[in-house]
């Protein structure tokens, strides 16, 4: 289904939680030559250390997949910190990345486009979302990755302090242990 696309890129307003996490899908056609060899080509590509790594870096997404619904059709949806239009002017770091799932997509920009096309195929092929959940929809990627990191520190510190089975403490017994 199309939507309106009155944003920049031709992008459409979508649904926001929490007044932060923004949600986007999109519908996209495989290449009709061989559908099967380009699903298996985004899947591998996605499943990559280079791809992962990409996404990291961002440090917006909450969720990212991608999802085969019939032979040609994959469709997109991505869970993100903050506005829609921003959200895709950061992927500007994922050109390389997003240029080889392009190659596998029916009308996409090609290599000698410029990369506002690129925004413009997303835009295009942008269907409504309606709802989705998120536990955690007050807190950014980056607030996220911190307390993990404090919850870590202190998991290692808690191990640092206790003491090694079968070594008895000044003023313990064995029968205490």
């Amino acid at each position: 289904m199309r939507i309106d696309g009155s944003l920049k890129f031709g992008l459409s307003p979508t649904i926001q939680v929490a007044n932060n996490i923004t949600a986007y899908a999109a519908l996209f056609p495989l290449k009709k030559d061989d559908p099967d060899a380009h699903a298996k080509a985004i899947a591998d590509q996605i499943g990559s250390k280079e791809f992962a790594d990409a996404l990291n870096e961002m440090s917006l997404i909450h969720l990212f997949c991608c999802t085969r619904v019939d032979r040609d059709h994959f469709i997109w949806q991505t869970n993100f910190d903050g506005d829609l239009v921003a959200y895709f002017e950061v992927f500007k770091e994922l050109e390389g990345p997003l240029r080889k799932l392009l190659e596998h997509m029916e009308g996409a920009p090609g290599p000698e486009d410029e990369f506002t096309k690129i925004l413009d195929y997303f835009g295009q092929h942008q269907v409504e979302t309606f709802g989705y959940y998120c536990a955690y929809p007050e807190l950014t990627v980056n607030q996220i990755h911190r307390d993990a990191d404090w919850r870590n520190k202190v998991m290692e510190f808690q191990k640092s302090l206790a003491r090694p089975a079968n070594d008895i403490a000044v003023g313990q017994t064995v029968s205490g242990m």
